[in-house]
């Protein structure tokens, strides 16, 4: 007997409490470049991508964490990119035409000292200022009346704080002057929090969240699992504790291997995770054979597959990967990270009809 087709939010909570639904739930991220060009290979002009494809989670929320959210000064710019200081007193350099990570150039914050200079600031500012509530009030309203999983997306204390002071002098105070970094990594915690209850008190309600952190690189995680216990692990298990006392449960997000922090990210609260990068080693059906009965896990479709536009190559990633991560429900379709312009339209169409055929139940 055919299933009955079911609502996204339900199909995205069955998931992620490793039950079988309809069909796999589906969900994407872009560069910003691809849906444009997609409108000029067939993507109708008035559509919107996440409509289109009728994706069953929805985001809202974003958290500015910069100590003054209002400051953003280019300081350099050519026709190619840009060079901005922010609020946090960084320099990051920006490609102006296409996607990509910033370059960082350099923080005005690079000790104790200048840290608390600006947490002064950081503290002052009041949570209003720093998320847009009719934003995240349109986006609930459009989520509940589509019957989609609604989410709130925000980044974690460790991929905040690298944009304050950066990714070395971050790795270096975790291993030299600890106090310091788990200071700064409680107060973007609690500056997460008063943003959360603003919300919260201000009618938005989550179904869940997904939460954003690179805390690894291809070859395994920028910190031990001894150093992540002991001065990230208590600020983690605090941020998604706002939603485990509300029985919401979290998707966590970092690229790289982070296969090592996985037992202490469950610890914390984490209930899935998500891109899985395949160029960083990573392979759902060996986390679905160790942890499947314990974690949902989402995407892993190869996007260095994906910009070939060869559809058998294509269809032998998703066929290989999906039936078994699927199996007594726990996996939510996604790339491996997001999809570049280099993926056609047309070859995303076949990939979404492919995710269908064999992501049903």
């Amino acid at each position: 007997m055919k299933k009955t087709t079911i609502s996204s939010k339900e199909r995205v909570r069955l998931a992620l409490t490793h039950r079988e639904g309809d069909r796999i739930p589906r969900a994407e991220s872009f560069w910003k470049e691809t849906v444009p060009l997609w409108h000029e290979q067939g993507l109708p002009r008035d559509a919107d991508v996440h409509d289109y494809f009728q994706y069953d989670i929805m985001r809202a929320g974003w958290i500015n964490h910069r100590a003054d959210p209002s400051v953003s000064e280019v300081v350099e710019e050519t026709d190619e990119w840009e060079s901005r200081r922010d609020g946090n007193g960084a320099i990051l350099r920006y490609w102006k035409k296409r996607s990509g990570t910033p370059e960082h150039i350099g923080f005005t914050v690079d000790n104790a000292d200048e840290w608390r200079t600006l947490k002064k600031t950081l503290r002052a500012t009041p949570p209003a200022q720093r998320v847009d509530l009719d934003a995240a009030r349109q986006a609930m309203a459009k989520a509940r009346a589509g019957e989609r999983w609604f989410c709130w997306a925000g980044v974690e204390a460790f991929e905040i704080v690298k944009d304050v002071v950066g990714h070395e002098t971050l790795c270096m105070a975790m291993a030299d002057n600890p106090e310091w970094a788990t200071d700064m990594f409680e107060t973007e915690t609690r500056v997460a929090l008063s943003v959360l209850d603003y919300l919260s008190e201000n009618g938005i309600e989550f179904d869940g969240a997904w939460v954003y952190g690179d805390i690894a690189y291809n070859h395994g995680p920028f910190f031990s699992p001894r150093m992540y216990r002991r001065l990230l692990l208590p600020s983690h298990r605090a941020h998604l504790d706002w939603f485990k006392r509300r029985g919401l449960p979290v998707i966590y997000h970092t690229d790289g291997d982070f296969r090592p922090l996985i037992p202490s990210l469950m610890e914390a609260g984490v209930d899935c995770f998500q891109p899985l990068e395949a160029k960083a080693g990573i392979d759902v059906r060996e986390l679905k054979s160790r942890y499947g009965d314990r974690i949902a896990l989402m995407g892993n479709i190869d996007i260095m597959v994906l910009i070939t536009n060869d559809l058998k190559r294509i269809e032998a990633e998703i066929a290989t990967k999906i039936p078994a991560a699927k199996t007594n429900g726990g996996y939510i379709y996604h790339s491996d990270h997001s999809i570049p312009p280099g993926v056609s339209f047309e070859t995303y169409r076949s990939v979404i009809n492919m995710i269908d055929r064999y992501g049903a139940y």
